[in-house]
């Protein structure tokens, strides 16, 4: 072969070879930008996840908090160790554990079936309110009771301790009407801070509307509020609306909403019972109510706060408070407790019942039928007053009549008439 044949031969091998090489370098400079854009867009997204996960997290903090301390096991509350609890001798502690006892029901009974009716009513707007009003006397006021998250407005005529509750304030001339919150799986109330935008504001202030329309005798009257856990967090929120003034409120083993604490105003703000647990150490604890109250110092606002005890258990105590309890199944109860080491010597309990859970084990362990088929009738109440026996963020009806009653005595004090018959003018 020429030479010259050879030289265009390797030539072209050499274009061939550049060519190639040139296409090889622009397909992986396109691959590497494509790799680092795709990269660039991951680490955005990923970010911008992480920050809005964080923020949601942080708007949540205190309800995860708190559940997670509900549901995870105590090192210091398990069955080898003891917790000693020495009651709290606050001010007027005695006076109130009697005054507790010696209530007596007289238009809304808990021990007298055929005084707890109620009236049901559900407007065009589908908004329905249960309410009960004083029959023995003329109202003064209306209570608008708002309930604890998994609970429903049902609950406040249907169980012992909320139906004391409701007798006390019927008695003190209350016209109780309980709301349901709009949430129907958490049955929380909503924590929106913008009024407008809080969708149980509304539906209450609409409820209150459609009522009005059915009652207008009842429009003057003043408006307190009792919200417990979830609904006394709302009752805080609600209390702001300028269409149908608070005169005052109860807040029941709750607190007040974080961003309500920067609006509270003495002009603008209403008297705030504060009913709460001694053993409450987390969600509605004395120390984050304290935190509250001193606001209230500053701005000068009536409060006062109204400390439960633990319940002494005794023989009778499940049939004292739950009257369908018989005495016998009662008297069974409280030795099962005494046997397995869940009371102290002064008949406290030591175990919160909510995470340590061996009383479901061994308050079942019995041969007596009858006792045991009692048992199973009280699935549904026993969970509960078990923690009201411990005393840890539960339903009690305790220093609920004494609230109530507080709370009227300011409005019907002197000044408060004065200022009444101003407005009037």
């Amino acid at each position: 072969m020429p030479a010259s044949d050879n030289t265009a031969t390797t030539n072209l091998l050499l274009t061939l070879m550049a060519r190639y090489r040139m296409r090889h370098n622009s397909f992986w400079s396109f691959l590497q930008m494509r790799t680092l854009r795709n990269f660039l867009i991951c680490t955005c997204l990923l970010f911008l996840s992480c920050l809005l996960f964080t923020y949601v997290v942080y708007l949540n903090s205190n309800w995860i908090y708190y559940y997670f301390k509900l549901i995870l096991p105590d090192d210091e509350e398990n069955e080898t160790v003891k917790k000693n609890y020495s009651p709290k001798f606050y001010p007027g502690k005695v006076q109130s554990i009697t005054f507790d006892q010696r209530i007596k029901y007289n238009d809304f009974n808990f021990l007298d079936r055929s005084t707890l009716n109620y009236s049901s009513r559900t407007y065009s707007n589908g908004i329905t309110i249960l309410y009960r009003l004083p029959r023995l006397k003329k109202p003064s006021a209306l209570l608008l009771i708002f309930h604890g998250c998994s609970r429903t407005a049902l609950n406040w005529f249907h169980t012992e301790e909320r139906q004391r509750i409701v007798g006390a304030a019927v008695d003190l001339g209350y016209g109780c009407l309980a709301f349901q919150a709009t949430d129907t799986h958490s049955r929380c109330w909503s924590s929106t801070g913008d009024l407008f935008d809080n969708d149980d504001v509304q539906m209450v202030l609409k409820g209150l509307e459609e009522f009005y329309k059915e009652h207008g005798d009842l429009a003057r009257l003043p408006r307190y509020t009792f919200g417990a856990s979830s609904g006394g967090m709302f009752s805080s929120l609600f209390v702001l609306n300028d269409r149908y003034k608070v005169s005052g409120q109860i807040l029941f083993i709750s607190i007040i909403h974080p961003q309500v604490m920067f609006l509270i105003r003495s002009n603008n703000y209403p008297p705030t019972a504060f009913i709460h647990m001694l053993r409450d150490i987390e969600f509605a604890s004395e120390e984050r109510i304290q935190m509250s109250t001193q606001t209230f110092k500053s701005q000068n606002i009536p409060y006062k706060m109204f400390p439960v005890e633990p319940i002494v258990v005794r023989t009778s105590t499940f049939h004292n408070r739950i009257p369908s309890i018989p005495l016998e199944v009662s008297n069974y109860l409280y030795y099962k407790l005494q046997q397995n080491k869940w009371l102290d010597d002064d008949g406290y309990m030591i175990h919160n019942p909510r995470r340590v859970k061996t009383w479901q084990r061994f308050l079942y362990e019995t041969k007596q039928k009858l006792i045991l088929d009692r048992l199973f009738t009280f699935n549904d109440t026993l969970p509960d007053f078990l923690n009201t026996i411990y005393g840890e963020h539960e339903i009690s009806y305790e220093r609920s009549f004494e609230a109530l009653k507080w709370l009227k005595s300011l409005n019907e004090q002197p000044e408060n008439k004065v200022e009444k018959q101003k407005k009037k003018i």
